[in-house]
Order: structure tokens, then sequence, then C-alpha cells
């Protein structure tokens, strides 16, 4: 019997944790500041960890897959889970000035530049 791909479907339940993966980010410059802003749909404010280390912006944090029951993927490529992005930051900042705000999908994170 021939099957064609069209037809083939696996219906995925994952019990194990899947790996993290990298949300959409633009990284630009202003005259004061450095500013990254990360493209994150359904999340809530609060529910980002965020940590500048030496030169490196960390940002991790994870989004509920709001549906657990058993489904047959046709296409699949909005991720949850865990996600996590690292950010070498090109310039110095002021990393205990930095202000993070999230609306509307967008987690925008504004580091100071250092005078």
């Amino acid at each position: 019997m021939l099957i064609r791909s069209s037809q083939i479907y696996a219906v995925y339940h994952i019990h194990a944790r899947q790996p993290a993966w990298r949300p959409p980010t633009d990284v630009y410059e202003t005259e004061t500041e450095l500013v990254v802003q990360i493209e994150i749909a359904g999340m809530r404010d609060g529910h980002f960890h965020l940590s500048v280390q030496d030169r490196m912006l960390i940002v991790h944090g994870s989004r509920a897959d709001g549906t657990p029951e058993r489904r047959a993927y046709h296409q699949m490529e909005v991720n949850s889970g865990d996600f996590w992005t690292e950010i070498e930051l090109p310039i110095p900042v002021e990393a205990a000035s930095a202000r993070a705000e999230y609306d509307d999908g967008f987690l925008r994170i504004n580091l100071p530049k250092v005078s």
C-alpha cells in the first residue's frame, strides 16, 4: 500500500522537557542606551528572568502551552516551554540602571550606556 506524506500525521505527546528555544531578538543602539527587544507573545510581565554578567545579557523563562491534550500537528511553528537567549552586549552598559517592560508581546530591555 502506498502512503502519501500528506496522509502521515504523528501524534505528539511529550513527557520529557524540551530543550530551550530562542525567541526572535533585535538589538539596537540609540544615543544614550542599548535596546534589546524580544518578541515573545503569551507571557505576563514578571515571568522573565534577566541578568547581566560581564558583557552578556541572559534572558530566560517559560511559555506555557495552554492545551495539554494530545494533538496531531499539521504545522508547528509556535514554541512553548523553556526559552533562553544570551546576547553579547556590543558596548559597555550600566546594568544596575537597566529597565525592562513587557507590552503587546514584546519584552523591551533598555540598558543605559556607560558615560
